[in-house]
């Protein structure tokens, strides 16, 4: 069952995850029904065996004149147990398709929001978010949700049979069930505050290792391991105290259930005792409301242990519900096809910037020729880096506009436009699997030839000889396994490969040694014969090739000149 999607603006966490569950509303149902009739056999196994017991015990009858209640009860026992196995996939598959869900909406908001849209989001944190905290929702749709349903329907029909067999009892468990409700309440309050600080504990707790692990080596090398491996160990030991706060409150959460539960048992047993005496009462009918008093508290019971479960939902919903509600990026919308050769950008005023204090570009007017080679060049933090991702769509313009042969890029379809360029970034990134898998990322229908013409263009021919397996040799995440110049002319190849009409190159002779940046360079030479090449870089031998060099300052652009006044204005600073 499918709904339309909910505008999760202006709603607390909690009502945001009760609406997504509307998308399993019918395997909810099938899962109450399920588990009601499972309820509903309670009492009917109830009467089977205190009719037993009475012919047993009171009549005096033969082994075999119980034997059909006997197998009754027997058939009983294996229908509920059918019915509560089939309850429980029903609710484990209904929690799944929302953690499928959630999962997927939280990976498409990451997608939309793009490295712009992300600024200010630790890794660690955005890591518990789409992963503990989707899997911390289960609890509330499996158990929570049901039980709340059963909660409220089971102890009504149990009081229907009661009442009639011994209204005593009954009045006792009608007064009785409300303390239970109530106490989970208050004690459920309290401990939303625990459930809070677990769950910051923990984001915090996994961003710090997720940043140790990262830096490693940088810590290695200058000797802070063990400095940040104390302060690993204090914030571990705060976790360890929250979450022994948050046990401490469910253990006293489920005394006190047990204990108004078990009080009530035992009052109604008193009853049925005196009854019993009197004469008033028969066995069986005594034995029957006996054995139905723990099973009308039971739902309720259950219902307070599953309590922490939704406290568990509603703060995991807490971090993923405000992710989901970030604002979208002004992006490109546009479904004109995107140019199939060398193309002409040109920049008009382009302006963007992250935030107070935290760089950009700012009126950026530039043309890059249809089979230009244009270098970028400028300090760290002058905005190279932005200007190549409003080159790419990957973040829109705040003013000013960019033009792809005259056509504003606002009217081109993303996806073909991306299609239609290449980049490697500073960092590329390089997933775990085989080197084939990771060339192919761009265009899955290469043939060997291609990737081989492609890694001879990158100057990675050789190395990649010397792997045992060649192409086919994993790497472990990130590329771990090859040095950071044989990723580079992986990232170089994969860029190659993928003939793109655009190609923005970020420091692409960056931990390459002499002999082979040269090679690089011819081979970029080559691709600007039939693409329009951005090449971003600090090296003055990369740089000189370019046909023009944009120097960026401050987020401005400062000059535009040939590769010979750019030597003479760098001998001049020298």
């Amino acid at each position: 069952m499918t709904r339309p999607r909910q505008d999760i603006n202006h709603q607390t966490p909690e009502k945001w995850l009760y609406g997504e569950t509307q998308s399993v509303r019918r395997e909810l149902l099938v899962t109450i029904g399920l588990a009601f009739a499972a309820g509903v056999l309670i009492v009917l196994q109830a009467r089977l065996l205190s009719l037993a017991c009475q012919r047993i015990v009171m009549e005096h009858a033969l082994l075999s004149a119980i034997l059909p209640l006997a197998g009754s009860v027997a058939v009983v026992a294996i229908i509920r147990a059918l019915l509560l196995f089939l309850s429980e996939r029903r609710s484990v598959r209904a929690a799944a398709e929302i953690k499928r869900r959630i999962r997927s909406l939280l990976y498409r908001k990451i997608q939309k929001l793009g490295p712009t849209g992300m600024i200010g989001e630790d890794t660690g944190p955005l890591l518990e978010a789409t992963t503990t905290a989707i899997e911390s929702i289960e609890p509330y749709i499996s158990r929570f949700l049901p039980q709340v349903a059963l909660a409220g329907l089971l102890p009504l029909v149990t009081l229907i049979f009661v009442v009639p067999a011994e209204w005593r009892s009954g009045l006792v468990l009608l007064f009785s069930a409300p303390f239970i409700p109530l106490f989970m309440i208050l004690i459920g309050r309290g401990s939303e505050k625990l459930h809070r600080c677990q769950w910051t504990k923990l984001s915090r707790m996994s961003g710090q290792l997720l940043d140790l692990v990262q830096g490693l080596p940088d810590l290695k090398i200058f000797g802070a391991v063990k400095r940040e491996a104390a302060a690993v160990e204090n914030i571990s030991d705060q976790y360890r105290h929250a979450t022994i706060n948050v046990l401490r409150v469910a253990f006293l959460s489920a005394f006190t259930l047990e204990f108004f539960a078990s009080i009530g048992t035992a009052v109604v047993a008193v009853f049925i005792g005196f009854r019993l005496l009197d004469g008033n009462l028969t066995l069986a009918d005594g034995l029957f409301v006996l054995l139905l008093a723990p099973e009308f508290y039971l739902p309720l019971r259950t219902l307070g242990l599953s309590y922490h479960s939704r406290m568990q939902g509603v703060a995991a919903a807490e971090r993923i519900a405000p992710l989901l509600q970030l604002p979208d990026p002004q992006g490109y919308d546009g479904n004109l096809p995107a140019p199939t050769t060398a193309s002409s950008i040109k920049l008009e005023n382009v302006s963007f910037s992250y935030g107070a204090n935290r760089g950009g570009i700012k009126e950026i007017n530039l043309e890059l020729s249809a089979g230009s080679l244009i270098a970028l060049v400028g300090e760290s933090g002058s905005g190279k880096t932005t200007l190549a991702r409003m080159i790419t769509g990957l973040a829109r313009p705040e003013s000013g506009r960019i033009t792809v042969n005259g056509v504003d890029l606002n009217q081109l379809s993303p996806e073909a436009w991306r299609n239609s360029l290449a980049w490697v970034p500073q960092q590329p990134f390089f997933f775990k699997g085989s080197i084939r898998d990771n060339l192919l990322l761009g265009i899955p229908v290469a043939s060997d030839e291609e990737i081989h013409s492609a890694l001879e263009a990158a100057a990675a021919t050789e190395f990649i000889s010397r792997l045992s397996a060649g192409l086919n040799t994993e790497m472990g995440d990130r590329g771990a396994g090859l040095s950071g110049g044989e990723l580079r002319r992986l990232a170089l190849a994969r860029a190659f490969l993928r003939k793109a009409v655009l190609i923005i190159l970020d420091e692409p002779t960056a931990g390459l040694d002499a002999a082979n940046e040269q090679l690089v360079i011819e081979a970029i030479r080559k691709m600007a014969r039939t693409s329009t090449i951005l090449l971003i870089s600090h090296r003055e031998d990369t740089v000189a090739m370019a046909d023009r060099i944009a120097i960026l300052v401050d987020g401005r652009l400062d000059w535009i000149v040939s590769p010979g006044e750019y030597r003479a204005l760098a001998a001049g600073v020298a």
